[in-house]
């Protein structure tokens, strides 16, 4: 079933796609409602075109339902892309703030030890302050370390999101086949 879907989607369903968007024949369709119109005594007539408008309305709305399916899913794509870079970058400036922050406490040190060798030389007793501790960057984010968890993205999307069978359906689907495919992890 999925290669008969992959096949319509690569060479099938794009034609009626592009046929029914075609500006002219949008044009034209609706201008079938003046015949439909003026020859409502010529039942065959009236029969004929009103066929043709309710295959083309449902063509179009199953069409608009699957595109519509189908951005809604690259549209999560698209936001799990960018909140696993948000919490990638969160965690590199974490980790150089954390950098920085070790670099300021090596020179304060530094500088305790050259105070200490100043006394020493001038003969006085030099006593060093009480060392503090670095502050926990990580903790220091307002929702704390669970910020940083794995799975975090993952639950905020769960408690915030509207869920939609058909398009989480889909999107499993997608996952399944990307993790299938040859130099896929």
């Amino acid at each position: 079933m999925d290669k008969i879907n992959d096949f319509l989607d690569r060479y099938i369903l794009p034609w009626p796609v592009r046929f029914l968007t075609f500006r002219f024949v949008i044009l034209l369709t609706i201008a079938l409602l003046i015949p439909l119109i003026v020859f409502a005594s010529n039942t065959v007539m009236v029969l004929l075109l009103n066929s043709y408008l309710n295959t083309m309305s449902v063509a179009v709305s199953s069409i608009v339902l699957l595109y519509a399916t189908i951005s809604e899913v690259r549209q999560k794509q698209i936001a799990d892309l960018q909140e696993n870079r948000a919490q990638e970058d969160h965690t590199h400036v974490c980790e150089m703030h954390t950098l920085v922050l070790e670099s300021l406490q090596n020179q304060q040190q530094e500088i305790q030890e050259l105070r200490e060798l100043l006394a020493l030389s001038s003969g006085q007793t030099y006593q060093r302050p009480e060392k503090q501790q670095l502050p926990d960057v990580y903790a220091s984010h307002p929702r704390g370390k669970k910020r940083f968890e794995t799975n975090d993205p993952v639950n905020r999307y769960q408690k915030s999101v509207h869920h939609n069978q058909l398009t989480a359906a889909v999107r499993e689907k997608m996952l399944s086949h990307k993790s299938h495919e040859p130099g896929q992890k």
